[in-house]
């Protein structure tokens, strides 16, 4: 917690009670924003303890163990009780520690062996946290947070690789780490998000912190540095973790303003040149105006061809306060024209309700002619194994497993573990677990999805996959866009089709399990 108004008494109540009541469904919680004369009802004098895991883990399973606020409420962590149920009983483990702890922000990965248990299940995982303080002790379960009342986390455990044929290389695109910091939100460190994505058969990872916090002072929230100190130290601590088994590619997730002068949020990737924006910051009183605006990205991307900008979530509904305090808007097709942007993280949580939403959204641009591609990433701000997050500022919280690290991601096909060329070369999926793709093939030639083909008969072919923890493949669809409609057609791989009067094709897949895969367009210029 940052600028506590216990600790900076000129921060005002009306502007207090602005910035804490943001209603934004992120976390992890941040639960020691408060006022002189008033605190939340989760309001703990002690730092937030967080346990987490990744939603599957292959035979070494992390422990992610997060302390935030020592610095405020130091206490000693103890010792960290872990129980594995399976299918054939329990397993246990303990970590001590007995180590003080008065950081502003700790983290310890611990492992856990799991050779000993049958693989292809689900683990029940409960972590229990023994600290003391002033010679009290308390532990919790899983968490320190009132109200959420975690008892375990659900992880798959699996042996196996995610079912992605060869140069597939998956990964997470909208990624909060710790350098995310405010009133009412943090995320966690970029080494515990790049063990989570080892353990989920991730192979990359985009670390997109707030442009509005990544220009804050390193204490205080509120108040900004002109040397920009976190936003240089989040990029040095990306490239040291950056590796070709692993990328780590750092960014920035900019407050920009659209066509009509509201502020929506632009990930932009691998851009030396820090992009101002702190329009729906909250951390002044009635300045809301952006920053900066879309129309001015081509000229950035001109001058920074090695940089990847795409639209983050244009299909998340916006709260009517939001729009009211924050001037919060939303995407629109003159945005996407004047910005030059072709790629949408149109998936931003797993909820299927959500997903297929978004899948409308973007069947709608492209009936309209528009070449737009897909990303799917999940807004995680830490959120390993359950997203904890403020439900009512100041009165509650809760917990849900739908905008979890990984859960949905993006997979692209390139000869390299190369995030950003290998999204812009255009062949790219994105899916929870199984795998789709196809291409179409003529005489002379084989269009990959991502591509155009200018054919009035081309043959499809497809390839499927899938694993245990996902299911069997139920559904595997081919949708061809002609004119404002969207039609089914029935196909058998290697099948020739008629292109004429086609705009694009696209396809999905189904799994027993509740796997969901969909592919990006070829596309259809044939008249």
């Amino acid at each position: 917690m940052n600028c506590n108004t216990d600790l900076l008494p000129s921060l005002g109540l009306a502007e207090g009670l602005f910035n804490s009541t943001i209603p934004l469904l992120l976390s992890y919680a941040e639960i020691h924003y408060a006022f002189r004369f008033l605190k939340p009802k989760y309001y703990r004098k002690l730092p937030e303890i967080i346990a987490d895991v990744p939603i599957r883990t292959k035979k070494l399973l992390p422990i992610f163990i997060i302390i935030k606020d020592a610095h405020l409420f130091p206490v000693t962590l103890k010792k960290v009780a872990v129980t594995i149920s399976h299918s054939e009983g329990a397993l246990t483990k303990e970590f001590i520690f007995d180590s003080l702890i008065e950081d502003k922000y700790f983290s310890r990965i611990s492992e856990i062996d799991l050779e000993q248990i049958t693989d292809e299940q689900i683990l029940q995982v409960s972590v229990k946290i023994l600290i003391s303080k002033t010679g009290k002790s308390y532990e919790f379960t899983n968490d320190n947070f009132t109200g959420i009342n975690l008892k375990y986390f659900n992880c798959y455990y699996s042996s196996n690789p995610l079912p992605h044929p060869e140069n597939w290389f998956a990964g997470e695109s909208h990624y909060h780490s710790n350098y995310t910091e405010d009133q009412v939100e943090f995320g966690a460190d970029i080494p515990s998000a790049k063990r989570a994505g080892k353990s989920l058969g991730l192979s990359w990872l985009f670390v997109t912190d707030h442009s509005y916090d990544l220009d804050d002072e390193e204490d205080c929230c509120t108040k900004n540095d002109a040397n920009l100190p976190k936003w240089h130290k989040m990029k040095a601590e990306a490239k040291q973790n950056d590796e070709d088994e692993f990328r780590v590619i750092f960014g920035e997730e900019v407050s920009i303003g659209n066509s009509t002068g509201k502020n929506v949020h632009m990930p932009a990737m691998n851009l030396e040149e820090f992009i101002e924006g702190s329009g729906d910051s909250a951390e002044k009183w009635f300045r809301n105006k952006p920053s900066r605006f879309l129309k001015e990205i081509p000229k950035i991307q001109k001058a920074h061809p090695k940089s990847f900008f795409f639209a983050a979530h244009p299909t998340d509904k916006v709260p009517l306060m939001q729009k009211l305090t924050l001037r919060r808007g939303y995407w629109t097709e003159k945005d996407y024209r004047q910005s030059g942007i072709k790629y949408l993280q149109i998936i931003n949580s797993a909820k299927p309700d959500s997903v297929f939403g978004a899948i409308e959204y973007w069947k709608k641009l492209l009936l309209k002619g528009h070449k737009f591609c897909i990303l799917a990433g999940n807004d995680a701000h830490g959120n390993f194994g359950i997203m904890r997050q403020i439900k009512s500022p100041f009165t509650k919280l809760f917990s849900s497993p739908h905008q979890v690290f990984g859960k949905f991601f993006t997979a692209f096909k390139y000869f390299e573990n190369s995030p950003i060329e290998g999204i812009k070369n255009g062949e790219v999926i994105v899916s929870n677990g199984p795998f789709i793709n196809f291409f179409l093939k003529s005489e002379s030639k084989e269009y990959p999805i991502g591509s155009v083909i200018d054919e009035i008969e081309a043959e499809i072919m497809v390839e499927t996959r899938t694993a245990p923890e996902f299911g069997k493949i139920t559904e595997t669809r081919l949708f061809a866009g002609k004119g404002s409609r969207e039609t089914e057609l029935n196909f058998i791989s290697g099948d020739s089709l008629d292109l004429i009067g086609c705009s694009y094709l696209r396809m999905s897949l189904k799994t027993k399990n509740g796997g969901l895969a969909f592919t990006n367009p070829v596309f259809i210029s044939n008249t």
